[in-house]
């Protein structure tokens, strides 16, 4: 919605369905095939691919890493991290401090149909681990959402 090419990153090539529908421009299995300079990825994969990610940054150019699917270690090659020029930055999704403006932005874009959360799993928050297993373990291609029933009596 703000302008940008985005190139969507899957684990497999039967998970890139429906991923031009929701606005990527181009799909690619891994990082393979992106051979330009990025300004920006979000990365939930975290190992190898984070340290893959950090190398196709373009100058001044961030990569936020909200996950780490793959529980291997990021290793980055000595100096990977300093270098002469623009500024490169790496956060996490527990850098953010004041999430409230952000997330009204995207409920808005949801209400108004702009954003699809695409959900794939709905359950009572009593299933907690279940969904969080099936997260884990990529069964779910979405996000997952639990519900909260009231209390008796409220």
């Amino acid at each position: 919605m703000g302008g940008a090419h985005v190139i969507a990153s899957v684990g497999s090539a039967d998970r890139t369905s429906g991923l031009t529908e929701l606005g990527a421009h181009e799909v690619v299995v891994g990082l393979e095939g992106i051979d330009r300079p990025v300004d920006l990825i979000l990365d939930n994969v975290g190992g190898p691919q984070l340290a893959a990610a950090w190398e196709l940054l373009a100058p001044g150019g961030g990569v936020q890493n909200i996950g780490w699917a793959s529980n291997e270690p990021a290793v980055f090659a000595p100096y990977s991290l300093f270098f002469i020029g623009s500024p490169k930055t790496m956060s996490t999704f527990g850098d953010i401090h004041e999430i409230g403006p952000d997330l009204a932005t995207l409920l808005e874009f949801v209400a108004a149909g702009r954003l699809s959360p695409e959900v794939d799993w709905r359950g009572s928050w009593e299933h907690v681990t279940e969904a969080a297993q099936a997260l884990l373990n990529r069964r779910i291609a979405g996000k997952a959402v639990l519900d909260i029933e009231p209390a008796a009596g409220d």
